[in-house]
């Protein structure tokens, strides 16, 4: 349970601490002094949403500790797991700056938002006016009768999500396989066409790079010989040419081979003539055997478009296209003998089919079977809050099988004797949903794990002997788990264990709000307070406070 909370540059709240004990703890304060910004701080440090607007005016940070103490040993366990250090107790840290970062600890260790939600999840039940709401919506019906009915139904859950896999997943294969006669034909002359067109082109690999290399050469082939010749016409069969300089220049220097430096340069120049001799030969070599066959330049264009229109359709590789060549010959050989496959398969779907749909009619028996026992229940707890006349009822209709089995529920309610049972949303008035959803709470209250519930005004719109029979049901309820209440209303209050005072005041030309525990004479005054509605609390006030309080 949560055992304190400490608030710093939270909204209003400039620094506040506040501890919190098992069973009825309630939160006071006239309206707007801020008692919804310590909910907003808990949902905070839980792993709620992190709004800059949060952070106190002129301040460049905010951060919440919450800690809770004798804490379940299946959180024990997923702590451990994450390689954070626990013993009886949990301490949450949570902060935010003006440059939306925020800082997450969880008993020192830093962690992800992610891992934060995972471990706070089973935590807190907030349940104030607009989870009222949740109510209207039929979607979450089905949901909330299975969470009445509890571990039950979840285990059909399972053996009904099992089989639904199952039966999609054979549907996957008879789909591979061509599906029905007709479509298993037209799959196949597709299959049999793409295997045809890739043999046909009888691909090698390797073969787009030397063909893209040989088109490359033959379509410069003009430009080269000539560049080439007009080489070769200098260094080799001019009357002028380089290597016949170069000859003459070393003959020259034969007859003065008695010096050594011009020896030298002979020996050089003579190189130079071998050197370019074997070059012109190489030159000459190209010339020869470059040729201009436009027919073999057309038949490399139209083969490279070929295994590009290929590559295009089954691969961005020959090895990817060959890839896919074989992998659609399995698929052919699979479609020519998948007759046999097929009916194997939809003899499998018939029977697990069939055990699904048993599944379903059972999960459907039980789900009917605890509607009852939820509307009576429910119908009994309404009673007790103010509402005798109330009609409540589970309506059940027929889907199609998913994974939730083929129930679709819907609750109708009526409000008064002989009136017509219609939703919710369409007959609830908002302290009829506010005791609705308080009736709801009260009959959960051994189907949740929860060890902390907070209600945020769930009395709201009350009063008179309703008021009453709601503070009895929160007061029922906190003695199972503990109760964090926020409430306007004076007999709700009196129940309360141990009591917070939030209240606002100027402090330095800054609006600042305040949670204190109060206790003694404070408690008589705040109820009092709530009961007169005045500045100046009247003896009368304090008395029925007394009373309430069973001070007297």
């Amino acid at each position: 349970m949560l055992s304190s909370l400490s608030i710093s540059n939270f909204a209003l709240i400039k620094n506040s601490e506040l501890f919190f004990d098992k069973g009825f703890n309630v939160i006071l304060g006239q309206s707007g002094a801020g008692k919804s910004i310590l909910i907003d701080a808990l949902s905070f440090v839980l792993g709620g949403k992190a709004d800059k607007s949060f952070i106190r005016s002129n301040e460049k940070m905010l951060k919440v500790d919450a800690v809770f103490d004798n804490i379940s040993d299946a959180l024990k366990g997923q702590l451990e797991e994450l390689g954070i250090d626990c013993e009886d107790e949990l301490v949450l840290s949570r902060s935010l700056n003006v440059d939306g970062k925020s800082i997450i600890r969880v008993n020192g260790s830093l962690v992800v938002l992610k891992t934060l939600k995972e471990i706070t999840l089973n935590l807190i039940d907030f349940c104030g006016q607009h989870d009222s709401v949740g109510l209207l919506n039929i979607s979450n019906h089905l949901a909330l009768l299975d969470r009445f009915i509890g571990n039950d139904v979840n285990i059909l859950l399972a053996d009904i999500e099992s089989l639904y896999d199952k039966v999609v997943e054979i549907d996957k294969n008879i789909s591979r396989l061509g599906g029905n006669e007709t479509e298993r034909n037209r799959l196949k002359e597709i299959l049999k066409f793409q295997i045809s067109e890739i043999e046909q082109a009888a691909l090698e690999v390797g073969e787009d790079e030397s063909l893209e290399k040989r088109y490359k050469f033959i379509s410069s082939a003009e430009n080269i010989v000539e560049k080439v010749g007009a080489v070769l016409q200098k260094i080799e069969q001019d009357t002028d040419s380089v290597t016949s300089r170069l000859f003459e220049a070393k003959s020259l220097l034969n007859s003065l081979n008695d010096f050594p430096s011009l020896a030298e340069c002979r020996d050089r120049l003579e190189s130079a003539y071998y050197e370019i001799k074997d070059v012109a030969e190489i030159l000459d070599d190209v010339v020869r055997n470059t040729d201009f066959d436009e027919n073999e330049l057309e038949r490399l264009d139209k083969r490279l478009d070929l295994i590009k229109d290929l590559k295009r359709k089954y691969g961005n590789s020959i090895e990817s296209i060959l890839s896919f060549k074989d992998d659609i010959k399995k698929q052919l050989d699979e479609l020519e003998n998948s007759e046999f496959t097929i009916n194997k398969l939809d003899k499998e779907k018939k029977e697990i089919t069939k055990q699904l749909e048993t599944k379903c009619e059972g999960l459907s028996k039980l789900r009917r079977e605890y509607a009852v026992v939820l509307e009576d229940k429910l119908k009994e707890e309404l009673a007790d809050l103010q509402m005798k006349g109330t009609n409540f009822k589970v309506n059940f209709d027929k889907t199609n099988i998913t994974k939730k089995g083929f129930d679709a529920v819907k609750f109708v309610f009526s409000a008064n004797v002989g009136q017509d049972m219609r939703d919710l949303s369409k007959t609830a008035s908002g302290g009829e949903l506010s005791r609705l959803l308080l009736a709801f709470k009260n009959i959960m209250l051994d189907k949740e794990n929860k060890p902390t519930v907070v209600f945020d005004e769930i009395d709201s719109g009350i009063s008179g002997q309703t008021a009453g029979k709601v503070a009895d049901k929160l007061n029922k309820i906190s003695k199972y788990v503990q109760v964090i209440c926020i409430t306007h209303t004076p007999v709700v209050a009196s129940k309360g264990d141990e009591f917070v005072l939030v209240t606002k005041s100027l402090q330095n030309g800054e609006t600042v709000s305040s949670a204190n525990v109060i206790e003694g004479d404070e408690i008589v005054n705040q109820i009092a307070a709530l009961l007169d509605g005045n500045e100046i609390i009247s003896s009368t006030a304090l008395e029925h406070a007394k009373k309430l309080l069973g001070k007297e």
